[in-house]
């Protein structure tokens, strides 16, 4: 599971803006990056305004793409095959 939340830190101390949903004793690593104005955080709307845009999930129905890792497979060894074709 991975979780991304955003925080404050308060006399050494991270604050999060809500609790987190995980039980006590958890044992998780924490990644620490700065919001500075080269890196600003996504929220939640912008991310949300992004799935709903109309190119979203439109290869969902594609039977061929239901294990996305065998279709990337097979399509790097088509690629394979027409590297080493000499004609």
């Amino acid at each position: 599971m991975r979780l991304i939340e955003q925080g404050t830190i308060q006399n050494g101390n991270i604050v999060l803006k809500d609790p987190l949903d995980l039980p006590d004793g958890t044992a998780v690593v924490i990644e620490i990056e700065a919001i500075t104005a080269e890196h600003p955080v996504s929220d939640s709307k912008s991310d949300s305004e992004f799935i709903s845009l109309p190119f979203f999930g439109m290869w969902a129905d594609r039977e061929d793409m239901n294990d996305s890792a065998a279709w990337v497979r097979k399509e790097r060894e088509q690629w394979q095959l027409r590297a080493d074709r000499r004609d």
